[in-house]
Parts: structure tokens; C-alpha cells; sequence
């Protein structure tokens, strides 16, 4: 993740911020995960990945994750799940994003434990796709996630399946025009 892209902006009083707003609220999760290992891949000059370490988050070089296509995948297969934020804007706004990294865990059979951003209104959660608000939820979801790992894991790819899927997703374009 980037801590920082670009500059925070605002309209009529609201910040529209990155994930560094987002993260803020989450900073001390890993220390309540302690059963788990909680990993940033960390990108920006402006993270305090020192904090974060103290805080018992394990920080990674994005570049070094990301570097080659088989690099990602073999990262993405060899992590248990995802964890992650939003960016800020997204979340507040309620705009539905949702990551094309997530979607590479879940089509590799990995559980994902994701900030809600609406996409709950078009993507069934709760089984595979576990969302948070805030930090009691997400240590809930991680738990959850943990708790029973095989049946998140064909779940998450079972959601893949059903609503990502190219013919299906293709198919439901092409019917618009």
C-alpha cells in the first residue's frame, strides 16, 4: 500500500484522504492479533514504518512484493489472507471501490478481511469477504477468518466464481449495449 499518493483534499468540510487517514484508526491492531502475523507491504517516504514495527506490524517493501508477475502471485500464495484499508476518500464517500488486489487474493483461494467501502450493497460478505468499520471489527473478521480458515478460503474463491468471472462479467456488458 501507499501511506501517502497524494495530497488530502477537501470540499464543503470533508477530507478526502488516502490510507494514511484510513490507517489511524487501525494502527495498534496487530498488536491484538498476536496469533497472526499482520504484514504491510508498505510503500511512501512518509510511512512510519518504525512506528508501525513497534506497534508489531512486519513491514515489507512493496517494490520487492510486486517486482514481476510470478513474484506477486507467489507472495499472494504464500500469505494466508488480505487485510486491508482504503483509501480514505473511499471510504467516507461510500463509493463501493473495490481492489483488484483483493480479487487477486480471493481467485488464489486466500480469505480477505477488507474495509467497507459500499461494495457490500453488490458483493455478498460475511463468508470469504469479511468486512470492518473499525478496529473491534476487523480483529472480530481476522478471528473469524482464522477461526475457520478452509471453509473462508473456498468461499472467497467461490465469490470469484459466481461475480468476477470473465464470461459472466463480459457477458453482462455486452448485454448493456
Amino acid at each position: 500500500m501507499q501511506w501517502d499518493s497524494y495530497k488530502t483534499g477537501a470540499y464543503k468540510g470533508a477530507l478526502y484522504g488516502m490510507k494514511s487517514l484510513s490507517f489511524k484508526p487501525f494502527i495498534s491492531l496487530a498488536k491484538y492479533c498476536a496469533d497472526e502475523k499482520l504484514e504491510l507491504a508498505l510503500g511512501s517516504r512518509n510511512a512510519p514504518k518504525t512506528e508501525l514495527e513497534k506497534e508489531g506490524w512486519k513491514i515489507s517493501n512493496p517494490l520487492d512484493v510486486t517486482r514481476t508477475p510470478a513474484g506477486f502471485q507467489k507472495y499472494i500464495e504464500s500469505s494466508k489472507g488480505e487485510w486491508s484499508i482504503a483509501k480514505h476518500g473511499y471510504v467516507i464517500t461510500n463509493s463501493g471501490w473495490f481492489s483488484e488486489r483483493t480479487l487477486n487474493y480471493m481467485a488464489s483461494g486466500k480469505p480477505v478481511v477488507i474495509q467497507d467501502t459500499g461494495f457490500t450493497d453488490f458483493i455478498p460478505t460475511g463468508n470469504g469477504v469479511l468486512v470492518f468499520s473499525n478496529l473491534e471489527e476487523a480483529l472480530e473478521q481476522i478471528k473469524k477468518a482464522s477461526k475457520d480458515y478452509e471453509y473462508h478460503c473456498k468461499q472467497s474463491r467461490q465469490i470469484v466464481t459466481d461475480f468476477f468471472e470473465a464470461e459472466k462479467v463480459l457477458q453482462s456488458l455486452l448485454s448493456l449495449v
